[in-house]
């Protein structure tokens, strides 16, 4: 991000000296350092490179990695989360998902995961915005997005649409936690789908409508 800015006001300021030497103190803490005359006459052409640079490096990050982890489930690492794709020939009895026939399922792929994660980020904010059993020491889970390990599944709904329904985990669990014996064994790659009674919003669940790209049946946990 530090790059980002720093190219972009530089780009502004042109052939002045003064302009290159008070960036880099800004952006730097380089402040004995005289820029170099190549520094202040960088050209346009030189930034756009940097700018291409850096567009296919952070594109790279934002794509999830998939693997198999068995022959009903497929692990999943995308930006700072991680989560478990549960395929098709996993048993449909073992979910409680609303407003979808759970019986009808697919597979979601690595450019369905993207996108869902996509839409998530993009909607949950407005749709959290009564933020339901998040007071006290609940976190509010659109500002913790990426502590929470998920569990994807593909689904059908009445209407034919595909959903992706994802039941979140709290996963920010320390060192001093885990020694403690608070790490949650529900969060392997290879756990089970689960559900949690009751701690707020540490755990909850919604539905990733792809076809309509919207987000749909938010539930947060009660508070014991």
């Amino acid at each position: 991000m530090i790059i980002w800015k720093y190219i972009l006001h530089l780009a502004e300021s042109g052939n002045n000296k003064n302009d290159c030497n008070k960036l880099k103190k800004k952006y730097f803490k380089m402040s004995n350092a005289p820029c170099s005359e190549s520094c202040v006459a960088i050209k346009m052409k030189d930034i756009i490179v940097i700018l291409v640079v850096a567009t296919i490096i952070s594109s790279c990050a934002a794509d999830a990695i998939l693997f198999k982890v068995d022959d009903s489930k497929i692990g999943v690492k995308h930006r700072r989360a991680n989560g478990t794709i549960f395929n098709n020939t996993y048993p449909f009895s073992n979910f409680f998902v609303s407003d979808a026939d759970s019986t009808k399922r697919w597979t979601p792929s690595k450019r369905h995961i993207e996108l869902a994660e996509k839409i998530l980020k993009e909607q949950i904010k407005k749709l959290n915005k009564n933020r339901i059993n998040q007071m006290e020491n609940c976190p509010v889970i659109h500002r913790h997005l990426y502590a929470y390990f998920r569990q994807y599944v593909g689904i059908i709904n009445d209407r034919g649409q595909r959903i992706i329904h994802i039941n979140f985990y709290w996963n920010k669990y320390g060192l001093i936690d885990r020694i403690k014996g608070y790490h949650d064994l529900r969060l392997d790659f290879d756990s089970d789908y689960a559900i949690v009674m009751d701690g707020c919003s540490y755990y909850w669940q919604i539905n990733v409508n792809l076809d309509e790209k919207k987000l749909s049946d938010l539930m947060i946990n009660g508070i014991a």
